[in-house]
């Protein structure tokens, strides 16, 4: 048997936006830094930037277009540098964001690793074609997230989404 090799560098994309989101990066995040090949995890929340200049940022929605061009620099910058990405996808909260990430590390011709959840385990598994087709890997993230501890992000072997209506 051969050793693992810690080397890859792993983006996390995920919304941010609510409890439960930040919940599932937690989780995500330690069972990522379990895995004997991650050597590191860029989650990009972690370098948040902060306008110096901006009042109540909070309020409104409205953000410089300071805060804009850093943050936006800094996730493009996260991804260029990642070998692969990891996107836990909300399927009951569709991020517009995390598309656009999926899409340009793809357009980068790395591997992507989709973990889609939903709370509604009744609710029709439906994806659109090009998320669908664009990922490399899909894993569960309702039922096999722990697959993140030991899958291996050196090889990133195929696992192409099925058991989705694809739209």
């Amino acid at each position: 048997m051969t050793e693992s090799v810690s080397t890859a560098k792993i983006y996390l994309g995920s919304p941010f936006y609510n409890d439960q989101q930040r919940a599932r990066v937690d989780q995500a995040r330690a069972l990522l830094e379990q895995n004997p090949t991650v050597v590191r995890v860029h989650f990009p929340f972690d370098q948040n930037f902060v306008d110096p200049d901006e009042k109540n940022p909070e309020i409104g929605g409205i953000r410089s277009m300071t805060w804009r061009l850093a943050t936006y620099n800094n996730d493009l910058e996260g991804i260029v540098n990642a070998t692969c990405g990891v996107f836990l996808y909300d399927m009951d909260n569709i991020d517009d964001g995390s598309a656009f990430e999926i899409g340009f590390i793809r357009a980068l011709h790395k591997p992507v690793v989709l973990v889609p959840f939903t709370t509604d385990p009744n609710k029709d598994k439906v994806m659109n074609l090009m998320l669908a087709q664009g990922v490399t890997t899909i894993i569960d993230g309702n039922t096999e997230l722990e697959q993140l501890a030991r899958y291996d992000f050196n090889a990133v072997p195929a696992k192409p989404v099925t058991g989705y209506k694809i739209i």
